[in-house]
């Protein structure tokens, strides 16, 4: 008997929710796919948002460091940013619609790789060499800006 009124229950509840317009067409398969900003958005706040904040805080100690010509802390700052890099390169990619020419690897090549010549480097001119590759092909910044201020918009 209970099961009867259990099985009774499930199938009106049932009838209300189709009777109140819930179906599959509002289902989440069948809504919109997010926009590219907002894929864009998701990717950047959610799976790589904390590596970044990584990344921006090595480039200033890479900066800071080799004005300064400290070798210790310019070996340091040049070993955090291939580290996080590295850790960016193997997190999931931005979007592909954000990033169809696939700047944003090639920016993050260019990082790991000064952060591998800082791990070989002995002596400040070579760790100045290692940060240099960051920089050694800078139009890949202003190319992966201007392709996701078209693809994303500017309200990055």
């Amino acid at each position: 008997m209970k099961l009867a009124a259990i099985a009774a229950a499930a199938l009106a509840a049932g009838l209300c929710v189709t009777a109140c317009g819930w179906s599959a067409a509002s289902s989440p398969a069948a809504r919109p796919s997010p926009s590219c900003h907002q894929q864009y958005e998701a990717w950047k706040h959610g799976v790589v948002g904390g590596e970044f904040a990584a990344l921006r805080s090595a480039f200033s100690a890479v900066v800071a460091a080799v004005h300064s010509q400290d070798v210790p802390k310019l070996t340091d700052a040049l070993n955090q940013a291939g580290t996080a890099a590295s850790r960016l390169s193997a997190a999931a990619p931005p979007p592909h619609c954000a990033d169809p020419k696939g700047y944003y690897g090639q920016m993050l090549a260019k990082v790991t790789a000064a952060g591998d010549g800082a791990k070989a480097a002995s002596g400040l001119s070579a760790l100045i060499t290692a940060a240099a590759r960051m920089k050694a092909e800078p139009g890949i910044e202003r190319k992966l800006k201007a392709e996701l201020d078209q693809t994303v918009g500017e309200s990055r």
